[in-house]
C-alpha cells in the first residue's frame, strides 16, 4: 500500500503534531503565488486517480486529527520560483456538517508541497469538533493541474464508543483499511485509556448479495461467535491478532454497539482463496441447478473441478472458457478492492452490481447515499441503482444497501445471459 513507507508512530504524532502543523502553514502563507483556486477554475475529477485514503482519529474533545495519504504519480509538479526542484502544490479541505444541526459547523485546510520524488503523500491535518455526528466532505485540489478530488464520509465523536476515538497501527503503520491479513497483530490505542476492552469475534460467511429484484428484506442481527476482554498491555496501547475467517467488534462497553470492526482478510486479497470462496463468488451467473451441484461435493478439487466444467460449458472450449474466467473473476478483484469493509466486496450490494453491469458510467454520492448511472441500447442513464447507507450495521459506515425492485429483473438476466455468451469487458481500477 502507498503509505506502507511511512511508518506512523503515535508517540510520534503527539510529540510533533505542532511543529508539523507550523511547519506546513508556514509553507501555505509564504508562497504567495500558489493560491487556492475557486470553484469556477477547478475541474472535479471524474476518476480517483490519487486513491486517496482517510482516517479521523478524535485526540480531544475539541478537536480531531484527519490523516491523509494518496498516490502523487498523477499530481504535476512545478517550480517553486526560481528553485531547480519540482513540486506538486496540494490544498487538503474538510469540511464538517452537523448531522444533528444540519448546518455546517467547521472546517479546516492546509496546503502541502510534495518532491517530485516522493511518491506517495502522508500527513495530518487538525479539525476543530465537538461532540456531535458529522458528514465529512474532503477536497483534495492538484493547485498546479487544477483539479480536484472529492470525497464523502461520516464523523462520529459524540460518544466515547465511535470508532473514531480509536486508533490503530499495524507494524507500526497506521491502518486507513479496517482489515488486515489473517494472522497479523494490531496495535489499538483509545484517547482515554481504559483498562480493558470488550471484543466480539463473529465468523466469517461467504454469503453473495441477494439479486437486485429480491424481495427478501434485508436484515441485520448481532450473533457473536464468541467474545473475549483485551487488556491495556501497560504501555497504552492494547495488542491483537486477528485469527483467520473473521471479523472482530471491539467495544468499550458491551451496552452500546457503536465500535471499531476489523476484518481479518486472506493472505492472497483481493484475489480469490479456492474453490469453495470462487464458487460462491460465481454464484451471480449460476442457476440454482448449476450451484447447487457444485456446492454439495465435499472434496475441494472436485469443486474446483466443477467450476471449470461450467465455464467450458458455456463457453463452448477450454481456451475460450479461460478468457471468460479471466474476465470475471478480474471483476470480482476489482470488487473486493473497493468495496471491501466487515466482508470482502464482491459479497455487497455495490459489489455485485460491480461484477455483473461493471463500473458505473456516471455516479451521483454523498455520505448517505449513491446513484449509478448505465446507459442502455445507446440510451445514456436509462439504468440506474440506488444504494443507501445502512446505518444500522455497527461494524462499517461503507455498506450501502441497494433498493430493490423488480423492475430490474429482465435487465440483470438479460446481461447475466450477455457473460455467460463471453460478452464482458473489464475495466481495470
Amino acid at each position: 500500500m502507498i503509505w506502507n513507507k511511512y511508518k506512523v508512530s503515535l508517540l510520534v504524532i503527539i510529540l510533533f503534531s505542532v511543529f508539523f502543523s507550523l511547519l506546513f502553514s508556514y509553507c501555505t502563507t509564504r508562497k504567495k503565488s500558489y493560491k487556492t483556486f475557486s470553484g469556477r477554475n477547478v475541474n472535479l475529477a471524474k476518476e480517483d486517480l490519487i486513491n486517496a485514503q482517510f482516517y479521523f482519529y478524535r485526540n480531544s474533545d475539541t478537536s480531531v486529527t484527519l490523516y491523509t495519504a494518496f498516490n502523487t504519480t498523477s499530481l504535476l509538479f512545478a517550480r517553486l520560483d526560481t528553485g531547480l526542484q519540482f513540486y506538486a502544490s496540494v490544498k487538503v479541505k474538510v469540511y464538517l456538517y452537523s448531522t444533528t444541526k444540519n448546518l455546517l459547523t467547521d472546517s479546516s485546510s492546509d496546503v502541502f508541497y510534495i518532491p517530485q520524488n516522493v511518491n506517495a503523500f502522508f500527513n495530518f491535518i487538525s479539525v476543530p469538533a465537538k461532540n456531535d455526528d458529522y458528514s465529512a466532505k474532503i477536497y483534495i485540489t492538484d493547485l498546479n493541474k487544477k483539479v480536484q478530488y472529492a470525497y464523502y464520509t461520516e464523523l462520529k465523536v459524540s460518544n466515547d464508543n465511535t470508532r473514531q476515538n480509536f486508533l490503530v497501527t499495524l507494524n507500526d503503520s497506521l491502518l486507513f483499511k479496517p482489515y488486515i491479513i489473517a494472522g497479523g497483530k494490531i496495535k489499538i490505542y483509545h484517547r482515554k485509556k481504559f483498562t480493558s476492552l470488550n471484543v466480539d469475534v463473529l465468523k466469517y460467511r461467504r454469503t453473495p448479495a441477494l439479486p437486485p429484484f429480491s424481495n427478501i428484506p434485508s436484515s441485520f442481527n448481532y450473533l457473536p461467535d464468541s467474545s473475549f476482554t483485551l487488556y491495556d498491555n501497560g504501555n497504552g496501547y492494547y495488542m491483537l491478532q486477528l485469527n483467520s475467517n473473521a471479523y472482530y467488534h471491539i467495544r468499550i462497553s458491551t451496552n452500546e454497539l457503536d465500535g471499531l470492526s476489523i476484518f481479518s482478510i486472506d493472505s492472497v486479497f483481493p484475489n480469490i482463496k479456492d474453490s469453495r470462496n470462487m464458487l460462491h463468488a460465481t454464484r451471480y451467473i449460476m442457476n440454482k441447478n448449476e450451484f447447487e451441484k457444485c456446492e454439495r461435493l465435499n472434496n475441494i478439487d472436485e469443486v474446483k473441478n466443477c467450476i471449470d466444467n461450467f465455464w467450458i460449458q458455456i463457453a463452448g472450449s477450454k481456451e475460450r472458457a479461460k478468457e471468460m474466467i479471466k474476465n470475471y473473476y478480474q471483476r470480482v478483484i476489482d470488487a473486493n478492492k473497493l468495496f471491501t469493509s466487515y466482508k470482502y466486496g464482491w459479497q455487497t450490494d455495490r459489489g455485485m452490481i460491480y461484477i455483473i453491469f461493471g463500473a458505473p458510467e456516471d455516479l451521483q454520492k454523498n455520505v448517505d447515499y449513491e446513484k449509478w448511472f448505465y446507459s442502455v441500447n445507446g440510451q445514456k442513464n436509462t439504468l440506474v441503482f440506488n444504494f443507501k447507507k445502512n446505518k444500522s450495521n455497527p461494524f462499517t459506515s461503507s455498506d450501502f444497501i441497494l433498493d430493490r425492485s423488480d423492475y430490474y429483473k429482465d435487465m440483470w438476466y438479460m446481461v447475466v445471459d450477455k457473460i455467460r455468451q463471453g460478452r464482458l469487458s473489464v475495466e481495470r481500477r
